[in-house]
């Protein structure tokens, strides 16, 4: 040979073993004939190893087609590049499977037929594994419930959790339609809508109440998911379920004993500007209203009249007939005061036999007039006394004009006071005012 030329077969030989994927050459039996460096990196076998064994060796056992494919293959053998997106395992030495991809190249020498594999571990594809992996295991491992379904809605997969929900088992749920749990809670209209929103390939979040294998209901959280496949067509729904019955039913509990905590704090503020006996506003609630109404009518001019009425020789009811007889006269003359006043006046029971009306826009001539009806009226009224006997009562009653400047409501009260007590001084039964001339002033 000389210096030029070039060994072809040592070239060829070279390039086989210096290939960095794995070379096996199999003849028509399926034996491997040839095997390069790079399949002891990649298979765990020496090269040398190899030779004699049957491509089988090299195949998974869950894999038992690939016989079958090879002699179909070996009929009408054609190249086959990698990359054709096929899911290809290889079976190393030690037992491991690893994911591969394999070209096929026909190769035909002295009338024999041989195939050239070319073999690539897939490390994309072993990183895809091992990421699906994971995401099975937190799947599986979730505290909610998980339920995988096909675009029909049958069931294709469960984790546990979705189990306990449910107190079905994984084999019970698997293959049967998700309507097994329709609890008949909701009508057909709420099923539409579900499905048309998932249908349109929007997720869908709501409460169901389901019913467990048991036969009891429970309240589900659930969203449902669709899931689209590279054309944008749904392939399957994906439903992650929490069970939320007991937190619904201690929500129920609170939110009734929040109402019932505001419904006892409402009455109790009501109690405490309340009289118990008649139902009016008291004293407490006059005090605070009126400081806001005396100063509202002196910045605006507005005329205001205060009326205070008592029972007349009230002490002498209750001596006589008793308390509780006492007490149907001040519920008498509350009704009495209540049916003659307008909406805008307040009636107040300020303590004993003592009331007070507050009558806003109101004239003097006008509110002695309607302190008249109730002297007249509650006259003319009596209640059930001792022994069936009927007692009726008189009342005195003064009145005050606000004159304002600022005239605070205890000074134009304690003039209303001081009116009733000269009604009282000039025989009871009658109305006072606190002014010099009534027609006058009106």
């Amino acid at each position: 040979m000389s210096g030029g030329e070039v060994d072809e077969g040592a070239l060829f030989r070279a390039l086989f073993e210096s290939v960095a994927d794995a070379i096996l050459v199999v003849d028509g039996s399926g034996q491997i004939v040839l095997a390069n460096a790079a399949c002891g990196s990649l298979l765990g076998y020496p090269p040398t190893s190899l030779r004699g064994r049957s491509v089988e060796t090299l195949v998974p056992p869950r894999f038992g087609e690939h016989a079958r494919q090879c002699e179909r293959y070996s009929a009408r053998p054609s190249p086959r590049p990698m990359g054709r997106g096929l899911q290809l395992f290889a079976r190393r030495a030690e037992g491991r499977d690893i994911p591969v991809d394999i070209s096929l190249s026909p190769v035909t020498l002295a009338g024999r037929q041989f195939v050239a594999c070319a073999i690539r571990e897939e490390h994309s594809r072993l990183q895809s594994l091992d990421t699906l992996r994971v995401q099975a295991t937190a799947l599986r491992s979730a505290a909610n419930g998980v339920v995988i379904t096909d675009r029909t809605g049958t069931i294709t997969w469960v984790n546990p959790a979705a189990c306990s929900i449910t107190g079905y088992s994984a084999e019970e749920l698997v293959g049967r339609h998700t309507r097994i749990l329709k609890s008949g809670r909701h009508d057909q209209a709420f099923y539409a809508r579900l499905w048309e929103t998932v249908m349109r390939g929007d997720p869908w979040s709501g409460t169901i109440v389901n019913r467990r294998k048991d036969g009891s209901e429970y309240q589900e959280e659930q969203t449902i998911a669709p899931v689209l496949d590279e054309n944008g067509a749904i392939t399957h729904f994906i439903a992650i379920k929490q069970d939320v019955t007991e937190q619904r039913r201690i929500q129920a509990e609170l939110a009734a004993r929040v109402t019932e905590i505001e419904s006892l704090n409402g009455q109790l503020r009501e109690q405490a500007v309340r009289d118990p006996l008649t139902g009016l506003h008291n004293r407490r609630y006059l005090e605070e209203t009126m400081k806001r109404d005396f100063s509202r009518a002196d910045r605006s001019g507005e005329s205001l009249v205060v009326a205070v009425i008592d029972v007349d020789h009230f002490k002498r009811v209750n001596d006589t007939h008793g308390h509780a007889v006492g007490d149907r006269v001040l519920l008498q003359l509350a009704e009495v005061l209540l049916a003659h006043v307008r909406s805008s006046d307040l009636v107040c029971r300020v303590g004993g036999e003592e009331f007070v009306a507050v009558m806003p826009h109101a004239k003097m001539r006008g509110a002695s007039k309607r302190a008249e009806k109730w002297r007249t009226a509650f006259a003319a009224r009596a209640v059930e006394g001792r022994e069936g006997a009927a007692v009726s009562c008189t009342i005195s009653i003064g009145l005050a004009r606000y004159r304002g400047a600022g005239e605070p409501f205890s000074a134009c009260l304690r003039r209303a006071d001081e009116a009733l007590y000269a009604a009282k001084g000039a025989g009871r039964d009658r109305v006072a005012s606190a002014e010099d001339d009534l027609p006058a002033r009106a």
